[in-house]
């Protein structure tokens, strides 16, 4: 993929910006557009005072819902958690549908995707999932960056790779399909400073069970551990600190995603809970040298270069 020039916006998304929820994912989305494109309008939604307020004194402008944002020739970035998106999509698809490029931060794509493309060929043509492969574990507009997105990778998934195109392929399929689309999407977050890469819903979503779920209920399960034995955090070293540092994300983005995911997310963590078995049963044998070999393999993982 080409480079992108950033002094300018692509002239395909020469209109405003609208971002429908200013935390940490929106309020980047923000922080970032008004950093590198002060010129281009950027509107807001979001309920919360303390963070609408934020945005505005970087120059959003409020708005109490789409109607009320203009939306032709523009993008409306969805960043809100993923039942209210799901919703969201599927209630104002009238509204968004007449922008050049919808999208979403949600880091689960089907669900949001089969919304969008319930509405028919002219709205899952103008709807794009994304999941920008980065975050936080604080929440709010006054926990986003302006270089949040910088290097990180965000999956791009075509609207038809949660319709009838099932399978590997979809995603090529579908982004023949609607390139003019994915194409909108991948500027779009290439000029914030992203990675794009272009994989099927159903693919990424299998992904992220392992990759984000499952690291997530791991801290989380490892902070409550502690906690019940008595260590507080600020007893741990900088590793423990890393290990627990995303138990901090709140349950309110968590909730719909596991419920969205639980079936994949059971089976990650099944596979987790018998290699955790087979090490105590080392410990318990006094088998050190086997729970070596096991540390050994995860330092291979962690530097597959030595």
């Amino acid at each position: 993929m080409g480079e992108i020039d950033v002094s300018a916006m692509p002239p395909e998304l020469s209109g405003a910006v609208t971002v429908v929820g200013l935390g940490v994912m929106g309020g980047s989305v923000v922080k970032s557009l008004r950093h590198r494109f002060p010129e281009v309008p950027v509107h807001g939604i979001e309920p919360d005072p303390a963070s609408a307020g934020l945005a505005a004194e970087d120059g959003v402008r409020l708005a109490r819902s789409l109607d009320q944002c203009p939306l032709a020739g523009g993008v409306v970035v969805f960043a809100t958690p993923l039942d209210t998106t799901v919703a969201l999509v599927g209630e104002t698809v009238s509204e968004w549908s007449t922008a050049a490029l919808a999208t979403d931060v949600a880091s689960l794509k089907a669900p949001v995707l089969e919304a969008a493309a319930a509405h028919g060929p002219s709205a899952a043509g103008t709807f794009v999932g994304a999941h920008p492969m980065a975050g936080s574990e604080r929440s709010g507009y006054a926990a986003a960056r302006a270089d949040l997105f910088q290097g990180a990778d965000v999956w791009i998934s075509p609207c038809d790779a949660a319709g009838a195109q099932r399978g590997r392929g979809a995603a090529e399929a579908a982004a023949d399909t609607h390139a003019d689309a994915v194409g909108r999407a991948c500027a779009f977050w290439q000029v914030l400073g992203a990675r794009p890469r272009v994989v099927a819903a159903e693919d990424h979503d299998r992904t992220m069970a392992w990759a984000s779920h499952l690291p997530q209920l791991v801290a989380s399960t490892l902070a409550t551990t502690l906690a019940d034995a008595g260590i507080s955090r600020a007893t741990l070293g900088p590793g423990g600190r890393d290990a627990t540092r995303i138990a901090g994300s709140g349950s309110r983005m968590w909730t719909p995603l596991l419920r969205a995911a639980a079936a994949s997310d059971a089976r990650a963590l099944a596979a987790l809970e018998e290699r955790i078995g087979t090490i105590r049963r080392m410990l318990e044998r006094g088998d050190v040298e086997g729970v070596a070999q096991l540390l050994e393999r995860g330092r291979r993982w962690c530097d597959p270069q030595d």
